[in-house]
């Protein structure tokens, strides 16, 4: 199976799409488009990825829910990703949260994951080494890579190629791929403070 990417197609994603396409908004309409871009892509995976079970009422009545033996973990690469975290938190209200720090180390998650843990990768710009990094740290405690998606605002084709050697299985979720190969991380974090910071 080969890496699967998921460009969001939904029209309230092209929407915001395009709120952070024009750098004259302000920055606090900036902020907001990438928000409300977390929770829309967070949507988009949950469709298909949340498992419900069927639960037995009075008068032999069955409602859908939510199961409750899945845990789910939002994995904040930090800074940038924790804009896309306040939308993704509004649909996930109960998943614990874990960031990556700037040494690429994930802080406050369990050495103990199993395949009833689901986990959300969240960054503006996907980074395949920060990524890399994330995702051997994840299997290394035990999550199972069928359980992990990842969730982006932009990314690269050379960066996707890179990471579906190493994780043919991996399912990313964007609302754009480009064809940008400069992956400095000065270069990031500079288009970053001027499209979404200023």
């Amino acid at each position: 199976m080969q890496l699967q990417i998921n460009v969001a197609s939904h029209p309230l994603i092209q929407h915001w799409s395009g709120i952070l396409e024009n750098n004259n908004n302000p920055g606090t309409i900036l902020r907001t488009a990438c928000s409300e871009l977390g929770k829309w892509i967070t949507y988009e995976i949950m469709r298909e990825w949340l498992v419900t079970e069927t639960v037995s009422i009075k008068d032999n009545t069955t409602i859908s829910l939510i199961s409750n033996h899945y845990k789910y973990i939002i994995v904040i690469i930090m800074p940038y990703g924790f804009i896309l975290a306040e939308g993704a938190r509004a649909l996930l209200p109960t998943a614990n949260i874990a960031l990556v720090s700037y040494n690429n180390s994930i802080d406050n998650i369990s050495d103990k994951l199993d395949s009833f843990t689901k986990i959300l990768v969240l960054d503006l710009f996907l980074d395949e080494i920060i990524m890399t990094s994330v995702l051997e740290e994840l299997i290394k405690k035990g999550a199972i890579l069928n359980n992990i998606k990842i969730a982006c605002l932009e990314c690269g084709s050379s960066q996707l190629n890179k990471l579906g050697q190493k994780w043919s299985t991996l399912e990313i979720y964007t609302t754009k791929v480009n064809s940008i190969t400069d992956n400095s991380e000065a270069t990031k974090e500079q288009v970053l403070k001027d499209k979404f910071f200023a």
